[in-house]
Parts: structure tokens; C-alpha cells; sequence
């Protein structure tokens, strides 16, 4: 009857193909093109302070974060985290971040630093 189908954007390009199918604006299309790309972002060894800081401010974003069993209790020190957002969505977190860092002692604030900074190149190579 309305010929509910999924649709895939595996490049920001593509999700922009998606959007303008349905005949919106170019400034429609600027707007919700970082909102119709969805990424999954593997990070290593981060603390698992911070990965569960991460993790809230994915969930606030509107996006999530996986991380180890483990980071609860602590048990482990570090762990890996797979982020799950639309860049927009991962955009925001960086900008969280960035702002938390400046609050922090220098060692902290250069691990919030660096860790927003890998996050914004990879979606940066991206979104081109």
C-alpha cells in the first residue's frame, strides 16, 4: 500500500541521494544528512572512567556505547568501546567532550583531547 522498503546509506553521499529523493530543500538535505548516517566507532584501551562517561554521553546524545562487562566494577582497567550514533550523534559527543576537558587536570584533559580528536578525524575521513 505505501511501499515501506529499507533503505541503506553507506556513505553520507548516499544518505544525501536518500534524502533528496523525497524532493526536500538543499538545506534540508545539509541538515538531515549527518542525521541519516549512522557509524559504529571502535575505540582501544580507554579507561574505563572514561568509557563510561562515553557511554552517558552517547546514551544523552541519543546514540550508545558498548563496552566490556567489566567497566562497571572496575575490574579491569581499560576497555575497548564500540560507539553507535549517527554523526550527528557523534559530533555532539566530541563537542561534550571537549567541554568536560576543560575542567580537568592536564593528564585527564589530554586523554578527553585526544580521544575527541580520533573520534572527529575517523568520522571526518567519513563525511569527507
Amino acid at each position: 500500500m505505501y511501499g515501506a522498503k529499507i533503505v541503506r546509506a553507506a556513505s553520507l553521499r548516499s544518505a544525501e541521494k536518500a534524502i533528496r529523493v523525497i524532493d526536500v530543500s538543499e538545506d534540508c538535505v545539509r541538515i538531515m544528512r549527518t542525521k541519516a548516517f549512522f557509524r559504529l566507532i571502535r575505540l582501544k584501551n580507554v579507561r574505563n572512567a572514561v568509557a563510561n562517561i562515553l557511554k552517558q554521553e552517547m546514551l544523552s546524545s541519543g546514540g550508545d556505547a558498548a563496552v566490556s562487562r567489566w567497566t562497571v566494577d572496575c575490574s579491569h582497567p581499560k576497555t575497548d568501546v564500540l560507539l553507535m550514533g549517527t554523526a550527528k550523534q557523534l559530533e555532539r559527543v566530541i563537542v561534550k567532550m571537549r567541554m568536560q576537558s576543560q575542567r580537568l587536570p592536564p593528564e585527564k584533559k589530554k586523554e578527553y583531547l585526544m580521544l575527541s580528536s580520533e573520534i572527529r578525524a575517523v568520522l571526518k575521513k567519513e563525511l569527507g
